[in-house]
């Protein structure tokens, strides 16, 4: 299979992985945020422990620990996640070429891409590149694209880095960048020579941002091979290669078809960078292999510190993967072959790494040893290792993935068991039932006591003669008895005393009933409102009373109106209909007293002619009309005073117990249908049920905040470990 067909193979597999990737950076992702909300659930229980089950406070305490690592490893599995997803979405297999200036790496560069000095300079005094470029294969006419920084980019991403590490305050803004920097302090650190060194790189780009600022937020630019120098490389004084993000370069390799191959030129691993990290970060997702290009000095060479710095931060941008598996060391033997012996010295001697990496050497200057001694070499290592490398890393992150699922599983099945809330369920059970038997117990008792303090208490037979008293002392004194004038114009008007004097004893009967009736029902009312309202009081206590709207102007009707809302018709009919019989309950003159009162009217009634007879003289004649006149009206004032007097009797011979006796009869049945109809009880349970928790708030809460807590840790353990298993099962294999 040739190199093109092996690179389109690699990245067809990968391209298939991507979409089980993100769902497995999504399913991280909640993790993640269901174990910090179990880290916010411990910290509150230990801000708090208060009314917390001494149980759920020992597992808050004891997994606090795990549970912190264990979100660390979450976050650390999703970032190499990222960046797998990043690595495998690529479209195209990408070498990374490193090495300090003037180390050959440049020279490499030119051999394996077929480039030109012209496009890739060289120097052999300061480092030439400035702007990481990618070299593609291509059939088509060469050219180059450049992509530049955004301004948001430029500052938070490059200028920031600079400044961080020098302890410096950051610019919020380009604008406020171009004010002159604030001076180093150079006694502040133990590394003060590197935050020097770096000190003047910041100068420098602050010093040239004027040169190239208007190039940042540019769209891409399409160029010529022959323009590409411009913006990518710091010799002559350039300086465009700093607003550049990546100068992309699109060329036909000399040797190999290697469509789907990309070469990363990857400046910037000296030292006395602010943005160094910036640089490489693309190791972690962008670059497949690294060749490393280093020339032994001819004086004296060994592995240098800053050697192993670039070993480490390729190691450490995947460290799934050994470095042998992505390292190329190539020593790089000058023309002369000056440095032959160190190249071969370094070769024995490869550097003290946990992995060893290909160590190979070759003239980078040339191009037939850089094809057979090194670009075949890694080709032929990513032909026959990078699917299985690919693999390899997949592989590693799943065992991260069970290391994790393992550990979190072990912390929380065995304590699932001790969220049950069965014992706080039975607990809230035993506790409503006391309550509601307590409270059927006493609206039992508290309308027995009712009945018999009506029976003994309600003694208002003295108090009702009292007011029939006062209604009938009322009514005598405002007696509408008319005057002798006004009766003698009533003789003139119908020719005679009878029709007159029966029209005033149908005024005076007419009146004295509705007087009675508008001041008994007056009181009768006042004294059924006092009853209801002391049967209310046993019924609904002040908890359920909170339910119900205020009553307006203490109207107990209103009450029994907002009590009828909160019943079932169907499920609560006895207690409806009862409290219906409540609110309709009518004691008044009419169904009461009326017919009775009636029976007294005789000395006002019309349908015989003998009160008229008795009330007219029987001397009355046409020409004394006017002396009659006022004899009648003592007459009419006699008849009326003496039904008065009549009612008064029978009121306090016949009716002066009605009252208390219907208010008794009221209490008594109202008792017996809440309290002691058949089937009355499991229909106040039913009621009762469904609205304990407003009823019974304080009593209850307890057991309500108990079970609440273990539901939500149930749930929060539960979900985090359904959670991992999903994210297990959706890893590619």
């Amino acid at each position: 299979m040739s190199v093109r067909a092996v690179i389109a193979e690699v990245l067809e597999q990968r391209h298939k992985k991507v979409l089980m990737l993100e769902k497995v950076h999504n399913g991280l992702a909640e993790l993640e945020m269901q174990l910090y909300s179990l880290q916010q659930m411990a910290a509150e229980v230990k801000e708090d422990p208060e009314d917390v089950p001494q149980d759920i406070i020992q597992f808050s305490t004891k997994m606090a620990t795990p549970i912190n690592t264990l979100q660390e490893e979450v976050v650390q599995l999703n970032a190499s996640i990222v960046s797998l997803t990043k690595r495998f979405s690529k479209e195209t297999i990408n070498i990374g070429v490193a090495g300090k200036a003037r180390q050959g790496k440049s020279t490499l560069l030119q051999k394996i891409s077929g480039l030109s000095n012209q496009e890739i300079p060289t120097s052999d005094e300061l480092p030439c590149t400035g702007a990481k470029s990618k070299i593609y294969h291509s059939e088509e006419s060469p050219y180059a694209k450049i992509e530049f920084y955004s301004k948001e980019e430029f500052l938070k991403e490059i200028l920031y880095a600079y400044f961080d590490k020098l302890n410096m305050a950051k610019p919020f803004s380009l604008k406020r960048f171009g004010n002159p920097l604030p001076e180093l302090d150079e006694n502040s650190r133990n590394d003060r020579n590197l935050d020097k060194a770096i000190y003047e790189k910041l100068k420098f780009i602050h010093k040239a941002f004027p040169s190239f600022s208007e190039l940042l937020s540019k769209p891409h630019k399409l160029l010529g091979l022959d323009e590409i120098v411009e913006y990518i490389t710091q010799s002559e004084g350039r300086t465009r290669y700093l607003a550049v993000k990546t100068g992309n370069v699109y060329t036909k390799f000399p040797n190999h078809d290697v469509t789907g191959l990309c070469l990363v030129d990857l400046p910037g691993l000296e030292a006395a960078q602010g943005h160094e990290q910036k640089l490489v970060s693309s190791l972690e997702y962008e670059v497949d292999a690294v060749i490393f290009v280093k020339s032994p000095d001819v004086l004296g060479t060994d592995w240098e510190q800053a050697d192993y710095n670039v070993f480490d931060l390729i190691e450490n941008a995947a460290r799934e993967i050994d470095l042998a598996h992505r390292l190329f060391i190539v020593l790089n033997e000058k023309n002369d072959g000056s440095n032959r012996k160190q190249v071969q010295l370094l070769k024995n001697q490869p550097p003290d790494t946990y992995s060893q990496p290909r160590i190979l050497t070759a003239n980078c200057s040339d191009a037939t040893e850089v094809e057979h001694k090194v670009f075949s070499v890694v080709l032929n290592h990513i032909e026959k290792n990078l699917e299985s490398t690919d693999q390899q890393y997949v592989k590693a992150l799943a065992e991260k993935m069970e290391n994790i699922n393992r550990t979190l599983t072990g912390l929380f099945t065995p304590v699932m068991k001790g969220f049950s809330t069965t014992t706080a369920d039975l607990g809230r059970e035993r506790k409503y039932r006391l309550l509601s038997e307590k409270f059927i117990r006493e609206l039992t008792t508290g309308l027995e006591k009712l009945v018999l303090e009506v029976r003994h208490e309600l003694n208002i037979s003295e108090e009702f003669k009292h007011k029939i008293e006062e209604i009938c002392e009322s009514a005598r004194e405002t007696a509408p008895i008319p005057t002798q004038e006004e009766l003698a114009e009533q003789y003139l008007e119908y020719s005679g005393w009878k029709g007159g004097v029966g029209e005033e004893l149908n005024y005076l009967r007419a009146y004295l009933t509705e007087f009675m009736a508008t001041h008994l029902d007056e009181y009768l009312q006042t004294q059924i409102d006092e009853v209801l309202r002391q049967v209310l009081e046993r019924v609904l206590p002040k908890s359920l009373q909170k339910m119900l709207p205020p009553p307006k102007d203490n109207e107990p009707r209103t009450l029994i109106l907002g009590f009828q809302e909160l019943l079932d018709k169907s499920e609560h009919p006895n207690i409806y209909k009862t409290f219906d019989y409540i609110r309709k309950f009518n004691f008044s003159y009419h169904s009461h007293f009326h017919y009775r009162v009636r029976e007294e009217m005789g000395l006002l009634t019309t349908y015989s002619s003998d009160s008229i007879d008795d009330i007219v003289p029987n001397d009355a004649t046409r020409d004394n009309f006017m002396e009659k006149a006022e004899e009648i009206v003592r007459g009419l004032d006699s008849h009326y005073q003496q039904t008065i007097y009549q009612l008064r009797k029978k009121f306090s011979e016949k009716m002066q117990e009605d009252p208390a006796n219907a208010i008794f009869a009221l209490v008594e049945e109202i008792k017996d249908r809440l309290v002691r109809a058949k089937g009355i009880k499991d229909e106040w349970k039913s009621f009762l049920d469904p609205i304990r928790e407003q009823i019974w708030t304080e009593e209850l809460s307890r057991f309500n905040k108990e079970i609440a807590l273990r539901k939500q840790w149930r749930n929060a353990v539960d979900d985090a470990i359904k959670c991992i298993k999903q994210v297990q099962s959706d890893f590619p294999s």
